[in-house]
Order: C-alpha cells, then sequence, then structure tokens
C-alpha cells in the first residue's frame, strides 16, 4: 500500500534558518495611563515593534505580585510584598534584585539573557527601582517600576 505521508529531506538551508533564533514577535501596544491597550483615532489597536512587546513584557512582570493572580503561572511576578519584610533597606534592595533577575529570566519566549545595572532611590516607604535588561539578540532596555510598601 503505498505511503500517504510522503517522506523527504529537509534542504540543509531550511534546517540552518530553523536553529537561529526567532526575532521578537510584534504585539499590541499598552498604554500604562489608560491601563489599556493603546487604540488609533479610529479605536483600533496599534501595533509595536516585537523589541517593544519585550519590554512591556519586562515592565509588566516587574510591576506584578507574583503568585497573586490565578491567570499568570509561577514564574511571573516579583514578591514585592516579601522583599518589603526584610529587616533594613540593603536588605529590601538585595531582595528585589533577586526578585527581579530570576522573573525577567523566566521569560517564557526566551528573550532575556541578562538583568543588570540597578539602581534604587527611596522616597519615604516607597521604593523605585530602576536596571537594564540585555536581551537574547543584543538589545538592551532601560526599565524601572516604583514600589509601596
Amino acid at each position: 500500500m503505498p505511503n500517504l505521508f510522503p517522506v523527504f529531506e529537509v534542504p540543509s538551508a531550511l534546517a540552518e534558518n530553523a536553529q537561529q533564533p526567532k526575532k521578537y514577535r510584534p504585539a499590541p501596544l499598552w498604554d500604562f495611563e489608560q491601563g489599556d491597550f493603546a487604540e488609533d483615532g479610529a479605536r483600533r489597536p496599534v501595533y509595536g515593534s516585537g523589541y517593544d512587546a519585550w519590554v512591556f513584557w519586562c515592565i509588566k512582570t516587574i510591576r506584578t505580585q507574583r503568585w497573586a493572580h490565578a491567570g499568570y503561572s509561577g514564574n511571573a511576578g516579583v514578591e514585592a510584598e516579601e522583599a518589603f519584610m526584610e529587616p533594613d533597606r540593603n536588605a529590601v534592595e538585595s531582595a528585589f534584585e533577586a526578585a527581579i533577575t530570576e522573573a525577567l529570566l523566566a521569560d517564557p519566549m526566551g528573550r532575556t539573557l541578562r538583568v543588570h545595572d540597578f539602581k534604587f532611590s527611596w522616597n519615604g516607604d516607597g521604593l523605585r527601582v530602576s536596571c537594564i535588561v540585555s536581551g537574547a539578540d543584543g538589545a538592551e532596555a532601560a526599565i524601572s517600576a516604583s514600589f509601596k510598601n
């Protein structure tokens, strides 16, 4: 009986391309001030580049309290509440650095390669954290978020 599903060799050029890293996929832009997706004048979603989508994911990840939302896996978010339980400011900063690094390196799409150059600024019991995130393709982004104890 003939085979219904033919078998053939994959050309070497195609096999090599399959091994190369995928580019970041474009996605709708998020308006952080409005708390909703960005829209144009005709109320259609505005799409950004794959780089924009990756930066958005990084910012959203560090602004999300880990384990607080049933819709996210345990890899999503930062343990901000737990970090503020540390005994002093140096320990709080260290806990935030570790939690943010762990959260961003857990990128399910493998876009994040490194998190570095953390800066902390305190305003009363509020903390602003800034860092540089390096992507797998060599791109870098400066991201920041504010946390309130």
